[in-house]
């Protein structure tokens, strides 16, 4: 589909480590790169300086020299992928936003959170409202203490599923991003149902038990069919596919799984279908995204 990858940076080296990824992507699926910055105005600068207007408006100008200075310097250094770049006043996931909806297959491509700082404030909550408020796929790197000079690769992808079309449609969307040649693993989870107790903090107590146990068996010998059903269908496709069912809350057992099985990304849609047996919500995503020590893709079906 050859995207463009949009890779919102403000100049911290926490945000550009989301850079490799973004190259890897544009090589494995034919893309170019669109660099981001926002000259994020605080509130009270702009309060502050209203008194003075002609010197608020040369210090933005200066902030706005910066950063394009800054993205063409970054945009020289990507490898021979094409590069592009752009520079907006305002918030900065707003910002980002309004930049990604005139561009055709977009994917984004950030780092959990970056730098702050009185001018310029990129931090976790940005990450957070991207995978909020975009309508595309966007791809969340967990920040490294250190820098790796391994090429991040993205042949082994983890996906998880709970039978909804929503969530297939998150897979379809996946395998477009990634592009082909891969490698995927689809990942049922049976939740055991819980009764919310006080104090308890994830779930409650465990009512796997009598007439339950025979629901779980029902319910398991369902996932089963389910994902044998999805890995032909997957498989007739031209798709390297593997599957399996687990037991457990659904964010654990995504992360047990995606190391169990190599895997380079997780690709999940942003919520799904929910029941008393599988709960497939926003809050998983948000878990997963979280605790994850791996990429994780974020598709919001159409």
């Amino acid at each position: 589909m050859n995207p463009t990858i949009v890779v919102p940076l403000d100049g911290s080296e926490n945000a550009e480590q989301a850079l490799p990824y973004a190259r890897a992507l544009a090589r494995r699926s034919g893309g170019s790169l669109l660099l981001v910055s926002v000259v994020d105005i605080p509130v009270e600068f702009g309060a502050w300086s209203m008194a003075g207007a002609g010197m608020y408006g040369a210090e933005v100008e200066k902030w706005q020299l910066e950063s394009e200075t800054y993205l063409k310097r970054i945009a020289g250094e990507q490898d021979g992928i094409a590069t592009q770049t752009v520079v907006r006043l305002g918030s900065a996931a707003a910002e980002i936003i309004e930049a990604v909806k005139g561009v055709e297959n977009a994917v984004i491509v950030t780092t959990s959170h970056g730098r702050t700082g009185a001018s310029r404030i990129f931090v976790g909550s940005v990450a957070s409202k991207l995978v909020r408020d975009s309508e595309c796929p966007i791809l969340v790197v967990r920040i490294q203490e250190s820098s790796s000079e391994t090429t991040p690769a993205f042949d082994r992808v983890l996906v998880p599923l709970d039978g909804s079309a929503f969530s297939e449609e998150g897979l379809s969307q996946a395998v477009e991003v990634f592009g082909g040649g891969l490698t995927l693993h689809l990942l049922r989870i049976v939740e055991i149902p819980t009764i919310p107790a006080a104090g308890m903090a994830d779930g409650g107590m465990a009512l796997n038990y009598g007439l339950v146990e025979e629901y779980m068996d029902a319910t398991r010998e369902s996932a089963d069919e389910y994902i044998k059903t999805m890995i032909e269908k997957l498989t007739a496709e031209g798709h390297t596919v593997t599957g399996d069912v687990r037991e457990g809350r659904v964010a654990d057992e995504v992360h047990k799984a995606a190391g169990e099985h190599k895997a380079d990304a997780i690709a999940m849609a942003t919520h799904g279908r929910g029941g008393l047996s599988r709960v497939f919500l926003g809050s998983v995503a948000e878990r997963v995204l979280q605790e994850s020590a791996w990429p994780l893709l974020l598709t919001r079906p159409r």
